[in-house]
């Protein structure tokens, strides 16, 4: 499982799903009896029901099977494609308090 950390679950459909890093411990509740395989950094998990790897997403509590097998999920794991942003396109954007002071940026209250 650690050659998909830092890259993207790809679906048949192009759905990209990730990135991947390692699970912290402290998992939601409901989650206690799944096998935890990894999650992503929007409180996404990816878990081991009965050997499919299923992606549960945080707001809805659901899972989705993506794949079969824990071999072939991480066959279809790819580093995230870059992506170039235009001046203007970008409205807003959530910045880390205690990482905008190293930069001497004042966040919003």
């Amino acid at each position: 499982m650690n050659r998909a950390f830092c890259k993207v679950f790809k679906s048949e459909t192009g759905v990209e799903y990730g990135v991947i890093r390692k699970a912290k411990e402290q998992f939601p509740e409901v989650l206690s009896t799944s096998n935890v395989l990894a999650e992503d950094d929007c409180g996404n998990y990816f878990v081991l029901l009965n050997e499919a790897v299923c992606f549960w997403d945080h707001e809805t509590g659901e899972n989705e099977v993506l794949s079969e097998s824990v071999n072939d999920f991480v066959s279809r794991c790819s580093a995230p494609e870059e992506v170039e942003l235009e001046p203007g396109q970008v409205e807003s954007a959530w910045i880390d308090p205690e990482f905008a002071k190293q930069f001497g940026i004042k966040s919003k209250p």
